[in-house]
């Protein structure tokens, strides 16, 4: 075969893989031309254009909401508000642009000037919008202009993809608002204040600078950013932008988004290791179709007000949640303003040198008493076959093996605690070298004055081969996640 043809055709062949769809989908974009944001957005529809083309989406730009309905919208995956203010839309834009957020079926991302929340140039504040994005009303801004450090939170989200864990951007004006807008949103970044340059004494504290609403189904994403034109030379910028837009266009979250951090230690015993390390493995699989956003930490000291609000779950796999009495604060404080805990065997642990009595009281005044070993296989019988955790579970199954611990006095003797799942007394004697013969067995409780379960089950690296069991667990945390469906 002649080569220079077999050449071409290796040619053809390449062009033809790269070569992305004329338009796999298409996007609108909203702006205000001119102004002070003028620059940016011509340099942003010039990166949009090219960005396009390599993507496989083609755009439209519209300067106004006169032609906004739910009818105009149909047409689009993703909806960008470029350079346009909350405020100047017409009431059938604004009913339409509620809708297909509220219902997924339009992606959006926003920049900057979108989150101009406030009573302007004779219009309302629009309260939704407000909601939307947190609650917030815009209140100062730093002027004129300062660059600053962007710190990312959430590596592991497709927005933040190939982007570094911190970067610089420059020329921006930093919006600050009556309040932070994470208790109501996801933040994946934010900005640190204290790297402003030049200096501001116009500062929030925290300062979300990227931020996700996962209350809509639409697949949304918030940029603080978007006052300069050199925005769009910053690799980092344009590596989140790209990636929000790809990520938007994706299909609507048919799961809400919740954020859960699971906290292990590496310094405990190679068979809590094994679990640890399984029990990652086992709830970040459960993150498929966006539903569940798994962080995990072994720094307890990430046991702090600040970094705990941020989470709707907390899982401890192998340790008490809080070793300081700052930590042991942090943790008390989330439970009793409505957080959720999940804990499974050594989390629980406490003797006479735990001395925390806080904690002794929340697990129903369980304190450790003794265990049998080596670790077994037993029979475990549900208390309650009509609580939500375990509905639809035989009335009693074999569980995989582990250690199991016993707890005196009992937490079934506290009223506030329902016991769902215990060890049958068919297992007695139950251990080789240290027996357990008789006694009340609770395996798994919940303390109803609280939004928290814990689970006896988690040693050595057997625990999650059982799908009876794994069914348990996952409806554990359906349930303490329950509000947020």
């Amino acid at each position: 075969m002649n080569k220079r043809f077999i050449f071409c055709f290796i040619l053809l062949l390449l062009s033809l893989s790269v070569k992305p769809a004329a338009s796999d989908f298409k996007v609108l974009v909203l702006t205000e031309r001119g102004g002070q944001h003028g620059g940016f957005t011509d340099a942003a529809l010039a990166w949009l254009e090219d960005f396009g083309k390599a993507s496989g989406f083609t755009f439209t730009e519209v300067n106004n909401t006169e032609l906004i309905d739910k009818d105009f919208l149909s047409a689009y995956k993703v909806f960008i508000q470029l350079d346009y203010p909350p405020y100047n839309w017409t009431d059938k834009a604004k009913a339409a642009f509620e809708q297909v957020v509220f219902d997924g079926t339009i992606g959006w991302v926003g920049l900057h000037h979108a989150t101009l929340l406030g009573d302007f140039d004779g219009f309302p504040m629009w309260n939704w919008f407000s909601d939307y994005m947190g609650g917030i009303r815009f209140q100062n801004y730093i002027a004129q202009t300062a660059s600053g450090k962007v710190v990312v939170e959430q590596p592991e989200h497709p927005v933040m993809k190939g982007v570094s864990p911190s970067f610089r951007v420059t020329h921006d004006e930093w919006y600050t608002f009556d309040r932070s807008p994470r208790p109501d949103v996801q933040v994946l970044a934010h900005v640190d204040e204290s790297t402003y340059e030049p200096a501001s004494t116009i500062k929030m504290g925290d300062h979300p600078a990227v931020w996700i609403n996962p209350r809509m189904k639409a697949r949304n994403v918030y940029f603080l950013m978007g006052h300069h034109k050199d925005l769009l030379k910053n690799k980092d910028f344009t590596t989140m932008f790209g990636n929000a837009i790809r990520w938007a266009a994706g299909p609507a979250n048919w799961f809400p988004r919740f954020r859960v951090l699971v906290h292990f230690n590496k310094e405990v015993e190679e068979a809590h290791r094994q679990f640890a390390y399984d029990g990652i493995k086992f709830f970040k699989d459960m993150t498929i179709g966006d539903g569940l956003v798994v962080d995990t930490t072994s720094n307890i000291a990430d046991f702090n007000s600040e970094k705990l609000r941020s989470y709707h779950l907390v899982i401890s796999l192998n340790d008490n949640p809080g070793h300081t009495v700052e930590q042991r604060e942090a943790f008390r404080q989330y439970m009793e303003n409505g957080g959720a805990w999940l804990g499974f065997h050594a989390a629980a642990y406490n003797d006479a040198g735990t001395q925390w009595q806080w904690f002794v009281d929340f697990l129903g005044g369980a304190v450790f008493y003794r265990n049998n070993w080596p670790p077994q296989s037993a029979k475990l019988v549900v208390d309650d076959t009509s609580h939500p955790v375990t509905k639809g579970m035989p009335a009693s199954f074999i569980s995989p093996m582990n250690e199991w611990y016993q707890w005196k006095p009992s937490p079934r003797e506290c009223k506030n605690v329902k016991v769902l799942l215990s060890l049958s007394a068919e297992n007695y004697p139950i251990g080789f070298k240290d027996t357990v013969t008789d006694g009340d067995f609770p395996v798994v409780w919940t303390h109803t004055d609280y939004n928290m379960l814990y689970m006896n089950m988690g040693h050595g690296g057997r625990i999650f081969v059982d799908p009876t069991q794994n069914y348990l667990i996952y409806n554990a945390l359906r349930w303490l996640m329950r509000d947020r469906f």
